[in-house]
């Protein structure tokens, strides 16, 4: 796997050493794209002839969750899903199909929503819709 300087210079930014699983992770989410849970980026990690056991890979997507590399897709219960962070957005998920959707915050930041009328500090906001998908409707 030749490894773009970008993805290790991002590892090293967020204060992490580029390490053969991270960047494995990293490039595997890029791939795949969409939302995934770790045992399909474990899989991807082993047809691509990567040698990461699926501990590592759990470990790794903590890692890069908590340096914001990585981002938890929330859609409900089920397999915790992980996407690229790129900017911060909600999702749609489809009761039919299971698809799920990303859904623009109104100004891309994770407290676009304030909430009303609780004490503390709030770290993000995470919308789910949940409905029918245009797919499923038809």
């Amino acid at each position: 796997m030749s490894v773009p300087a970008a993805t290790e210079d991002r590892l090293r930014s967020s204060g992490l050493r580029a390490t053969r699983a991270r960047i494995g992770v990293i490039e595997t989410l890029e791939i795949l794209g969409g939302h995934r849970t770790a045992d399909d980026v474990a899989r991807a990690l082993a047809e691509s002839e990567v040698a990461v056991s699926r501990a590592t890979v759990f470990n790794v997507l903590d890692d890069l969750t908590r340096v914001g590399l990585v981002m938890v897709a929330d859609a409900g219960s089920g397999a915790t899903r992980y996407e690229l962070a790129t900017q911060w957005h909600h999702h749609f998920v489809c009761e039919v199909c299971g698809a799920i959707a990303d859904v623009p915050c109104t100004d891309g930041s994770e407290l676009c929503i304030a909430p009303v009328g609780i004490e503390g500090v709030v770290n993000e906001v995470q919308v789910i819709f949940r409905g029918t998908c245009g797919d499923c409707i038809l």
